[in-house]
């Protein structure tokens, strides 16, 4: 496979074109940050403003019982979902894939239903939809009943949705692609200070999100800047994983 290309991440820290309100911006960091009681009180306020990317986080947030104050339940959550989807908003799309795919019920025709509309999300440019079809095809999906198999592990199928997500200018997505250059596996050309640049700016963007989804690229980021001379930068890294993946790491 040739090596892509990622352009050094430059979407993901592209200003928004359209100004956003005080409730949206707040509530979408809150919410980002997983800090679902505070993000609350700013993703209400945002859904009255109209905003249908933070109704698709309010819903998500009730439908994973992350604000069990709120009196809403999930029937409800999944129908301002379908809402959010009906007025165009593609993060909605994701989320109820998401949530139908790893929390709807144990069957094997919802996992179906919610890996089609994570497949449908892909499609339309998310990279969040993609990086979670590189997971499904990378572990597989059974049933936690009986075990019956959903879908199938499929290395390439997997290490297809990496590449998309990472094209998509996501940050897992980059972090993934950037370990396997670093590496040179699935592939991809070994080039390691190239990969190392990679997940270094996925991490940069943000490190929550890096921390808590960039497990394997964060310590083969940590082994390489320690081996190279670059402890200082390598230490909050290492914490911030640690603190992640407690047990893990």
């Amino acid at each position: 496979m040739k090596k892509i290309i990622i352009s050094a991440l430059a979407m993901l820290v592209a200003v928004c074109a359209m100004a956003q309100s005080v409730n949206v911006t707040e509530g979408k960091k809150l919410y980002d940050a997983e800090r679902y009681d505070k993000a609350l009180p700013y993703l209400i306020k945002a859904v009255a403003e109209g905003d249908v990317d933070s109704k698709a986080r309010l819903a998500t947030m009730i439908f994973t019982m992350q604000v069990p104050m709120y009196s809403m339940d999930r029937d409800q959550a999944m129908r301002m979902l379908d809402e959010a989807v009906e007025a165009g908003s593609v993060f909605a799309l994701e989320r109820k894939g998401f949530c139908t795919l790893n929390m709807g019920n144990d069957t094997k025709e919802d996992k179906q239903k919610g890996l089609d509309l994570l497949i449908e999300a892909s499609e339309k440019g998310s990279a969040d939809a993609s990086f979670n079809l590189f997971k499904v095809y990378r572990d597989g999906i059974k049933t936690y009943s009986d075990g019956e198999v959903c879908v199938a592990q499929d290395e390439a199928k997997s290490l297809e949705y990496i590449t998309k997500a990472a094209e998509q200018n996501g940050l897992e997505g980059a972090a993934y692609v950037g370990w396997f250059i670093l590496e040179g596996t699935h592939g991809f050309d070994k080039n390691a200070e190239e990969g190392a640049d990679y997940i270094l700016k996925a991490w940069d963007f943000d490190n929550r999100i890096f921390a808590g989804n960039c497990l394997e690229p964060g310590r083969a980021l940590v082994k390489y800047l320690e081996a190279n001379g670059k402890a200082t930068t390598a230490a909050p890294i290492k914490a911030l994983l640690k603190k992640y993946h407690p047990t893990e790491y």
